[in-house]
């Protein structure tokens, strides 16, 4: 069951993981699970990461590959500035 704990936990795990990649392990749709990542972004636990791409284009050249949200897990982690 998808929590904001279970996926707050699931990150504090693995350090940083795609938006895709917290879909499938909770069995959730893209959507919710952003809706939850974007909790934690609020709170300053997590934070997204520049965006990756299976292709070199980024999907402009015609193909299915989209850019991959990825989100970091920073915790407590305060930022100089």
């Amino acid at each position: 069951m998808m929590t904001p704990s279970t996926v707050r936990n699931y990150l504090k795990e693995r350090g940083n993981a795609s938006l895709s990649d917290v879909a499938l392990h909770f069995d959730a749709g893209e959507d919710s699970v952003r809706a939850v990542l974007d909790l934690w972004v609020a709170k300053g636990k997590i934070r997204p990461l520049a965006a990756g791409a299976s292709c070199s284009r980024a999907g402009s050249c015609g193909c299915s590959c989209k850019a991959e949200e990825i989100y970091e897990w920073v915790g407590d982690l305060r930022l100089a500035g």
